[in-house]
């Protein structure tokens, strides 16, 4: 059997002591471990300017939240009383943060009671919450939102960022600013908009109202009553199933709006072209009738007993109707 000399015993032993040592130089970041009892409808606050945040429901009456927070983090603050309970990142004043720097942000996991209504503020922070039905404001500036279950009164907001939404309920509003909405399964009442960016939904919301700059939507809606649409430098594209009588407004300015409604639509049409747009109806054999002076075109029809409504207007734009 061959021995190892002094010399390389020595050197040995150093490399295992500087394995040993490593994780603790790799993260100096500090720890969390804190729980409270709260009520089953806390009202709760989270500041977290950096980081990976993960928010969950759970059947219990406490509040949780452990992880490790950025690493240029002074501290944190945790106050809970009287049926509020708020947390709070404490940051220096002026901070640049650094692609290389992401791995040290925080990495906080939370768990809330399923009734609590929660609010939370961040920078650069990626969101993802789930089971809370009493209500979620979340906002963010650089960072993603992901959304699963949430009910009652939901505000999710970023501006260098995307939102990723699913079955979630009640009344919701999801806007981006540079940034893609993806909803699935919603219903309730839903407000999208977008600037500089995408929407992608497919929803069964009774009232859906949508606001495009330059930017583009495709919705697949079913059983929706009430739509409302508008874009400018956009493209918006909406199909509308198992709804007789909508009741459906929408306005572009240099923007291209399509609708495709059911074959068995009732309802009164009324579409206006201004400054060179164009009418295009698939719906029927009515045709657009241009205006004695200048380049503007009308559409006016009934499909069924005229139940519901549909008014659209552009100007230096499209507007198609088609069928599904």
């Amino acid at each position: 059997m061959r021995t190892l000399t002094k010399p390389w015993r020595v050197a040995l032993a150093a490399l295992l002591l500087l394995n040993i040592s490593l994780p603790a130089f790799a993260d100096s970041r500090e720890t969390v471990d804190e729980s409270r009892n709260v009520a089953g409808n806390e009202k709760i606050y989270l500041e977290v300017m950096s980081g990976e945040i993960t928010i969950k429901a759970v059947n219990s009456n406490q509040f949780k939240i452990v992880g490790k927070l950025d690493e240029k983090a002074t501290g944190y603050t945790l106050e809970s009383a009287d049926g509020f309970t708020r947390f709070e990142m404490t940051m220096p004043r002026q901070i640049n943060y650094r692609g290389s720097e992401k791995s040290n942000a925080a990495d906080l996991r939370i768990e809330v009671p399923i009734g609590s209504s929660i609010e939370f503020k961040g920078v650069n922070s990626d969101v993802s919450l789930s089971g809370i039905t009493g209500g979620s404001n979340i906002g963010t500036v650089n960072g993603t939102i992901s959304a699963v279950e949430l009910a009652n009164l939901v505000q999710l907001s970023t501006v260098n960022g995307e939102i990723n939404s699913k079955d979630n309920s009640g009344q919701i509003t999801l806007s981006s600013v540079n940034g893609k909405i993806t909803d699935v399964g919603s219903s309730g009442r839903l407000d999208y908009s977008v600037v500089n960016g995408e929407i992608k939904a497919r929803t069964s919301a009774e009232e859906v109202t949508v606001s495009t700059v330059n930017g583009d939507a495709k919705l697949k809606m079913t059983s929706t009553k009430q739509l409302k649409l508008s874009t400018v430098n956009g493209e918006i594209e909406a199909e509308l199933a198992n709804s007789v009588s909508p009741r459906i407004s929408g306005s572009s300015v240099s923007g291209d709006i399509e609708l495709k409604l059911d074959i068995n639509v009732s309802a009164r049409f009324d579409i206006k072209a201004s400054a060179g747009g164009s009418i295009d109806n698939k719906l029927s054999d009515d045709k657009a009738s241009k205006a004695k002076y200048g380049p503007a075109r009308s559409l006016q029809f009934t499909l069924g007993s005229g139940d519901g409504s549909v008014e659209l207007s552009t100007v230096s734009g499209d507007v198609e109707l088609d069928k599904l």
